[in-house]
């Protein structure tokens, strides 16, 4: 389907290079494409889809004009996924997306193609407005004007839409305050996941304390819907005057039955394996002797999270990164311990390590509810599974201390 779009995306472009061309080369040369009277700019929100791409929603910028046929969608969403190293750039928060133009035809089919509904809001607007609404698109559209970085809370498909209409209305807008959620950034995100709930692990996993402040109205503006939601409200700053005149349904979608499955959800997955690594280390510890096969597994897999968690808080330039708090329970350093727990000489030095992080993830457990940031509950998961091994080392050292033996493992 991203492929599909893919193309849909590039013949568009090649449609608006070729109007570009006729526009800019006409024997008119030093004046913009005049829209007539008839021409008329709106919002176009397009409903969530089933892809971890798509499950936010979309917008555009429309612009029709019937009486010269010209009926355009600005889309701020497009890339491509087959661009060289795109999986690392993405994560690393060195995407780039651009501003492409094509046929609104074209544009709707699309998304009827993914059973996505597609509402449009015509703008009240004076002649003027709507061509300096034009006039910027035209040349934001431009090849060497085109491409800006994606920021997934603060500058992506939906926040240009807001800031190229404030900035090009005459006193901007003025938005109702009345209309905030309260709701943090994370819980915005959170009410797209209910169908992908590996999404909402990961962004849960990765995502830092800075989004789960409060945000404010032109926040709340990074989803879709929320444009949709306060430009219905939203008026001419200074005038009064309501910027939305008409809300117009260009395709209501059958209700969407897709459904993710409760067996395969991470806490589901999480919670077996969790089982599965109390259960031997209670057996191995009521044998008296802890194997280590388990320790490697549990240890590395922590502390590799850790290391995952601490790249992005470093080296990603995606907002609310850091500070993450998750650190506290995925523990870099575990991954060191795990190779170096292998080598049998170190092991009574590094019994006390065991002892350290019992003490660490219990404290954890304890204040974990006056940290600044959400847990998902697979988190503590994670917790109970290097408890359970490092409580099963601890207590064996402490009553092989209490009776004068030697800590051996």
């Amino acid at each position: 389907m991203v492929k599909q779009r893919i193309e849909v995306y590039k013949r568009g472009l090649i449609i608006f290079a070729m109007l570009i061309g006729a526009v800019v080369l006409s024997p008119l040369k030093s004046r913009a494409f005049q829209l007539s009277g008839q021409a008329e700019i709106s919002v176009v929100t397009c409903s969530p889809g089933n892809e971890a791409y798509s499950v936010y929603g979309h917008s555009a910028i429309r612009v029709h004009d019937a009486a010269y046929n010209y009926d355009i969608v600005f889309n701020y969403g497009i890339f491509d996924f087959s661009a060289p190293n795109f999986i690392y750039r993405f994560a690393a928060g060195e995407t780039d997306y651009l501003l492409g133009a094509y046929r609104f035809d074209a544009f709707v089919e699309g998304y009827k193609k993914e059973k996505r509904s597609v509402f449009e809001q015509t703008l009240d607007l004076t002649p003027s407005e709507k061509q300096k609404i034009f006039d910027f698109l035209l040349w934001n559209a431009k090849p060497e004007n085109r491409v800006y970085r994606y920021n997934f809370f603060f500058d992506n498909c939906a926040t240009r839409i807001r800031d190229v209409l404030a900035d090009n209305i005459e006193g901007g807008l003025e938005f109702n305050l009345e209309d905030q959620s309260h709701k943090t950034l994370r819980r915005l995100t959170k009410d797209y996941h209910g169908k992908l709930l590996w999404l909402n692990f990961g962004i849960d996993f990765l995502v830092s304390s800075e989004s789960d402040r409060e945000a404010t109205v032109l926040e709340e503006m990074f989803l879709p819907d929320y444009v949709m939601k306060h430009f219905a409200n939203a008026k001419k700053n200074g005038e009064g005057i309501p910027v939305v005149k008409k809300l117009t349904t260009i395709y209501k979608a059958p209700n969407n039955d897709f459904k993710s499955s409760k067996i395969t959800s991470p806490f589901v997955v999480f919670l077996l394996l969790t089982l599965f690594v109390v259960y031997f280390s209670v057996k191995e510890f009521r044998q008296g002797k802890i194997k280590n096969g388990m320790d490697y597994f549990v240890f590395g897999f922590n502390g590799l999270m850790g290391i995952v968690m601490g790249w992005f808080v470093l080296f990603s330039e995606h907002p609310a990164m850091s500070p993450n708090y998750n650190l506290l329970w995925g523990v870099p350093l575990n991954l060191v311990f795990a190779f170096a727990w292998s080598i049998k000489k170190w092991r009574p030095v590094l019994n006390y390590y065991h002892v350290f992080i019992s003490v660490w993830l219990i404290a954890f457990i304890c204040c974990a509810s006056f940290v600044p940031q959400y847990f998902h509950p697979v988190f503590y998961l994670f917790v109970i599974m290097v408890l359970s091994r490092s409580l099963a080392h601890s207590i064996i050292i402490f009553k092989r201390f209490k009776f004068g033996q030697q800590s051996v493992a």
